[in-house]
């Protein structure tokens, strides 16, 4: 029962490689677009960071201009991503979604890896281009990733520490990949028992929570620290109150909480 993210390199392989493991091990698949498409619940379009192809594009300069406008987005797409693997058993494939779940235990990080020829020949097998096309093509989704990972996480895309397991699509294939990362999941380190599932439900609430706090215009922008136990609903929340208005303040964050499903109990201190 494990949950798996895989980064992309490739995005044709990287599906395929999900699907395998869904066949193999019997994980539900997530992509980024599914996410997506389902944060639209929490409202991920008023971020403006929201759409499906915006990664095709350039991220926007000046970090601290866009600080808020960042944040919010990573804490929608967060309660989003978390509804989808709470259960376990989820491969996700999509940009280092696993810097959004650093509180999941026993996290799978996968990269599978293709030389930049390997990735032109597909890419000209399934789009009809001219090796020199696929070429550039290749090239400016990869600096655009990278400018994307250094914009949203503060990371260096092509850090081998991001990962666990980094493959190599150009010696092995689908099928061999697939098993070697079965055959980790099988290890302690990745396997999921009740405690570590407690914990991903833990964090999904948590997740969501944010996703509240930071869509209303009372609670957005507000420095808090959250804890939450999803088998009883309580809710800690901690924060520096005002010194004029606390009470205000309180208020405004225990109605938003307080309104999240799963949640009884809400008890604030600053």
């Amino acid at each position: 029962m494990p949950i798996i993210t895989i980064t992309r390199g490739s995005l044709s392989a990287t599906f395929k490689l999900a699907q395998k493991l869904s066949d193999t091990i019997g994980c539900k698949v997530v992509s980024r677009e599914d996410v997506l498409k389902y944060a639209s619940k929490y409202g991920i379009e008023e971020t403006g960071l929201g759409t499906v192809g915006i990664m095709e594009k350039e991220p926007p300069h000046f970090w601290d201009r866009h600080a808020p406008q960042r944040r919010y987005y990573l804490t929608i797409f967060k309660a989003a991503l978390m509804d989808k693997i709470v259960e376990g058993c989820a491969v996700y494939h999509g940009h280092l979604g696993q810097f959004l779940l650093s509180d999941v235990p026993k996290l799978l990080r996968v990269r599978a890896n293709a030389s930049v020829q390997f990735r032109i020949n597909n890419l000209m097998k399934e789009s009809g281009m001219t090796e020199v096309q696929a070429e550039q093509h290749i090239r400016e989704i990869d600096n655009k990733r990278v400018s994307w990972a250094k914009f949203l996480y503060g990371v260096d895309f092509n850090s081998n520490m991001n990962f666990d397991l980094i493959l190599n699509l150009d010696r092995m294939s689908i099928d061999t990949i697939a098993g070697i990362i079965g055959c980790a999941t099988e290890r302690p380190e990745f396997k999921l028992d009740e405690t570590s599932l407690k914990q991903i439900r833990d964090a999904r609430l948590r997740a969501v929570i944010f996703a509240h706090l930071v869509r209303s215009p009372r609670t957005r922008g507000m420095d808090l620290r959250v804890e939450c136990d999803s088998a009883t609903g309580l809710v800690t929340v901690r924060g520096m109150a005002p010194v004029y208005g606390s009470e205000i303040w309180r208020n405004d964050i225990k109605d938003v909480v307080s309104k999240v499903e799963g949640v009884t109990k809400v008890d604030i201190s600053a």
